[in-house]
């Protein structure tokens, strides 16, 4: 399954054992615009930050966990560059009514035919599918991935 990932839910999950066990998943093509990559990378440092104050963990943890976030999205997430959905843009911020800044979001769903992962209303009613983590998992969960499922032994 195609998904452009909202920005947040990317972070979120990059914190999260079950989370990166999701990014990882092959099942799923996840996409991010260039323009919220750069918004990522301002992102990740600030939530890892509040993450390891909240679980009172060592400041010498911080820098790593920040690395292992970057080498997660690099690793799970192609990173679409503007010239793929740029020319997107005017349907785009039409249907980004709610938040003209979440264009790039709604131009790459709208250039590859695909959903988008979010828990962002603003992206509701955009003529995208939405996607929560929840009903995300609930797929996942349902559609069980038929490597897993196949025993290997070839029955002649």
């Amino acid at each position: 399954m195609q998904l452009v990932v909202d920005t947040y839910i990317l972070v979120g999950d990059l914190l999260r054992e079950k989370g990166v066990d999701r990014l990882s998943d092959r099942r799923l093509e996840l996409f991010l615009p260039e323009r919220m990559w750069d918004e990522t990378q301002v992102e990740i440092p600030r939530r890892v930050a509040a993450f390891c104050r909240t679980r009172k963990l060592d400041a010498s943890d911080v820098d790593p966990l920040i690395a292992k976030c970057h080498a997660g999205v690099l690793s799970s997430v192609t990173i679409l560059q503007d010239p793929v959905y740029a020319e997107l843009e005017d349907e785009a911020l039409a249907r980004s009514h709610r938040d003209p800044d979440d264009w790039p979001v709604v131009a790459c769903a709208l250039a590859l035919s695909a959903g988008i992962w979010t828990h962002d209303q603003d992206f509701f009613g955009t003529g995208v599918a939405t996607w929560t983590t929840t009903t995300l998992q609930g797929w996942l969960d349902r559609n069980p991935d038929e490597a897993a499922v196949d025993d290997g032994s070839d029955a002649a």
